[in-house]
């Protein structure tokens, strides 16, 4: 199983965290076992708008788990943290359940939502439906759950890459309107819960 963690932050210097990042951050993460970083601002989000997520893939939780204790006994990272005035507000777990495209382009929309425990072959049958639609407005889209992520814990999370946020919403609008996929929602008893949108630092 493939996971996903997001380390959230806050920043004072937010330019010397992102350049440091690009410089040698990403490389210490990726060094540590993570298979893809990205440095993501959740620009629309309600009381979390301006939070920085570094979100890692990882094929090991064994590696994500050591991998924080890891980086902070790196004097690089810690100069680093403390002259970009880091303040670390949690750290989630995801598991990657299921993929379609890629999580490519400048801005991202996660969608959270509650329903009905679902196993592997109707969890990529939803996907299916769903990037039949988002496919017209997105780069990729990936299916998890929370496994340690505080409220999010249990539920379902949907991350959409985009190149143009527009072509995002206006996919996703097509894609609630579709009966189809109101009927499914109602039968596994979907309910939206929260969502941000994103943009791409580093």
């Amino acid at each position: 199983m493939a996971y996903l963690s997001g380390l959230v932050v806050r920043a004072s210097d937010q330019g010397r965290l992102v350049a440091d990042m690009e410089s040698f951050g990403s490389d210490m993460f990726l060094e540590a076992g993570a298979t893809r970083v990205r440095v993501m601002q959740n620009v629309m989000g309600g009381d979390q708008a301006g939070e920085i997520n570094i979100a890692c893939e990882w094929d090991s939780l064994d590696a994500a788990m050591r991998a924080p204790g890891d980086l902070r006994e790196k004097q690089e990272m810690i100069d680093s943290m403390q002259a970009a005035g880091v303040q670390t507000l949690r750290r989630s777990l995801i598991s990657i359940e299921a993929e379609r495209g890629t999580q490519e382009g400048e801005f991202a929309s996660l969608l959270v939502h509650s329903g009905n425990p679902l196993d592997p072959a109707t969890m990529n049958a939803n996907l299916d439906q769903n990037w039949a639609h988002m496919q017209s407005g997105a780069n990729g889209l990936m299916y998890g759950r929370g496994l340690a992520a505080g409220p999010l814990t249990g539920l379902y999370v949907a991350i959409t890459a985009t190149d143009s946020a527009d072509e995002l919403m206006a996919a996703s609008a097509a894609m609630f309107a579709d009966p189809v996929i109101q009927q499914r929602m109602a039968e596994q008893n979907t309910q939206l819960v929260a969502r941000q949108m994103l943009r791409l630092l580093a």
